[in-house]
């Protein structure tokens, strides 16, 4: 997290399509499961990423403080949220990519799941999560506001909230 808003940088070494799936997952994901998105890209970074997906960051949450379901939904919206990237690129590809989603599954454990949970669990955590963010992908309305998304990503390389759900015909 940096600055208020939830960051989804990346390095790895995919396709400009794959690396657009991949940030079209989390717009997806994340917008279905009630995040607030800011902006999406598919530009090069001065650290190695090539994409990016920010959400807001409620202004209620807190790291640290009590755990309630408010904190744990949230928690678990994000983590689910940053597997999907991974998953729809994945899904794209044809084959799984797990080295490009490298920075996803670093921040969700080490940011995110270890909020929610012990370490000795974050494995075990996370392939529950990751069958969560495989349902939502591979849902057809989902997928294809995937495909849609990406494809604009590849034209128009950033997109504003607005412009992303508009071309993913998701109400914003």
């Amino acid at each position: 997290m940096k600055g208020g808003v939830i960051r989804s940088p990346r390095i790895r070494r995919s396709t400009p399509e794959q690396v657009a799936y991949h940030e079209a997952g989390h717009v997806v994901v994340g917008h279905r499961l009630g995040l607030t998105l800011v902006d999406v890209d598919v530009l090069d970074d001065r650290e190695g990423g090539h994409g990016h997906t920010n959400f807001e960051t409620p202004s209620w949450f807190r790291r640290d403080g009590p755990l309630d379901d408010r904190k744990r939904a949230f928690v678990e919206a994000v983590t689910t949220t940053f597997l999907a990237g991974t998953i729809a690129e994945s899904r794209r590809a044809g084959f799984e990519n797990w080295e490009a989603g490298g920075f996803d599954l670093d921040d969700v454990v080490r940011d995110w799941l270890l909020l929610l949970f012990p370490a000795s669990e974050a494995r075990q955590r996370l392939l529950g999560f990751g069958q969560v963010a495989t349902r939502l992908v591979d849902d057809p309305a989902n997928w294809k506001a995937i495909e849609t998304l990406a494809r604009a990503l590849l034209k128009r390389r950033r997109l504003a909230a607005p412009e992303a759900l508009a071309a993913a015909s998701l109400s914003g």
